[in-house]
């Protein structure tokens, strides 16, 4: 036998955005296995956020899409985008989506920053209250693909690590998506689509990098099968971490021949030559650093590939130098 559940609402019960979230989803899902929009579970209460970014205006297009899953997740979209209209009143129906309808609105409230949020305390429903959003903060599409396109075209690397970049990047398909979302087809056709989208964003995502990613971006591009942007992402990361060992190595011969020769300067000679091994390792270090010249900022030393003054200096490079 099904245990009963109780589904009046409680003001103590968890918040959504916690530790718990996804066991507090998958738990009311499996007590409202019938998915009844109706249904509302005991951890539910009008005191919840379901998004932790709150709507100041200019992210109305984000705030959407996450406010649009986390309803979604809990089967309460319908009460914003229409699906689910308002019953005729008098009926048991009417008194169980109004129930739910005041629960939608608060959630909805709750995720509004304060300095905005006493604008919308008097919309009657929760699809009144979207839709006032919506026509206050969400501009038209064809503004927003202009700037969205316009900020994909004109990105690049500039100072700014692989990850940020690459996230930045991110970010903006993804909200070009989300304006412009393919037809979903079953013929196949919609396949040739996904593949040219691919390949645009591959190109994108190379053309930004930095020039330090010359050599990579031209074995990527010669390959014979063109990998996905992630792929790319992977590899042009890859390279980053060789060339940080590179340069720690050669940071560490630096070191180790300042130290010695500190220690050749304050200690006397001493007969026997205890110190060859060590002078032997360090001549080999520098002559494998001489044998390398930068093209960038005409140095020994180093190659252009991981020129400090080039690709800007890493974290470490700074408490190096302090030690």
């Amino acid at each position: 036998m099904e245990e009963e559940v109780d589904t009046s609402i409680t003001r103590n019960g968890r918040n959504t955005t916690g530790p718990g979230a996804v066991a507090e989803i998958t738990k009311e899902l499996a007590y409202n296995s019938n998915g009844d929009p109706f249904f509302l579970h005991s951890s539910n209460h009008h005191g919840m956020m379901l998004v932790t970014t709150l709507l100041i205006g200019n992210n109305y297009l984000t705030w959407s899409r996450s406010m649009k899953i986390a309803l979604g997740a809990k089967l309460k979209l319908g009460f914003v985008d229409g699906r689910i209209a308002q019953p005729n009143e008098g009926t048991t129906e009417f008194e169980l989506w109004t129930r739910v309808n005041y629960m939608v609105t608060s959630w909805i409230l709750n995720s509004i920053s304060k300095e905005i949020v006493d604008a919308f305390l008097y919309t009657t429903t929760a699809k009144e209250l979207w839709d006032e959003i919506a026509e206050r903060f969400g501009e038209s599409n064809g503004l927003l693909l202009y700037q969205i396109q316009r900020d994909i075209s004109s990105i690049s690397q500039g100072n700014e690590s692989v990850a940020k970049y690459y996230t930045r990047l991110k970010r903006l398909w993804d909200e070009l998506t989300c304006l412009m979302p393919i037809p979903p087809c079953t013929c196949g056709s919609a396949k040739a689509v996904v593949d040219l989208h691919s390949f645009n964003r591959l190109m994108q995502f190379l053309m930004g990098l930095n020039d330090c990613y010359d050599n990579i971006m031209s074995q990527i591009l010669v390959m014979k099968s063109l990998p996905s942007v992630n792929r790319a992402y992977s590899l042009v990361l890859r390279v980053k971490k060789q060339r940080e060992v590179h340069i720690a190595f050669n940071e560490n011969i630096d070191s180790t021949e300042l130290f010695a020769k500190t220690q050749n300067t304050n200690q006397p000679y001493r007969r026997g030559g205890t110190n060859k091994g060590n002078t032997k390792k360090i001549d080999m270090g520098r002559k494998d650093r001489d044998s390398k010249y930068c093209d960038h900022c005409n140095v020994k030393g180093h190659v252009k590939e991981t020129c400090f003054k080039l690709h800007g200096y890493p974290e470490w490079y700074k408490d190096l130098k302090e030690q």
